[in-house]
């Protein structure tokens, strides 16, 4: 009897043990807030964030953006889009207002199962420097 009870323990332990594995290593897409801080560099030049995962596979799934402060002034607008690791868009740009929520769009398939970087750039074309910061999500649903 006290082997059976001990097999059973032990099934029950290495099944909670398997789930808690698996499940930790499960994905799933939400709409996230992940923080983000750069400066933006003068004269166009690109700024990017730390890299998030895009698991989905569906170009619909929006990415978003929400510029909640930008040193160049309130209502001021920067470009943001996504890159890879390669430095290669996989986004179409969004031309996001300082402290007018969050902006979202599609992405192309080679932002597919792939490691992603919001990137920006100065919307004008002048050798201004300042820092932004608010929230962004890879993928949002």
């Amino acid at each position: 009897m006290k082997a059976l009870k001990t097999k059973t323990v032990s099934v029950c332990l290495l099944s909670i043990l398997t789930f808690g594995v698996i499940g930790a290593n499960t994905a799933y897409a939400s709409n996230d807030n992940w923080g983000f801080r750069f400066g933006i560099q003068s004269n166009q030049a690109n700024s990017r964030s730390g890299r998030r995962y895009r698991e989905t596979t569906n170009v619909n799934n929006k990415w978003k953006v929400n510029m909640q402060r930008s040193g160049e002034g309130a209502r001021t607008v920067t470009t943001y889009w996504l890159e890879n690791a390669k430095g290669t868009n996989v986004s179409p740009s969004l031309h996001v207002k300082q402290g007018s929520g969050s902006y979202y769009s599609t992405a192309y398939s080679d932002a597919s199962k792939k490691y992603v970087y919001l990137t920006a750039q100065n919307n004008n074309y002048n050798g201004s420097h300042y820092t932004v910061s608010g929230y962004w999500d890879e993928e949002t649903n």
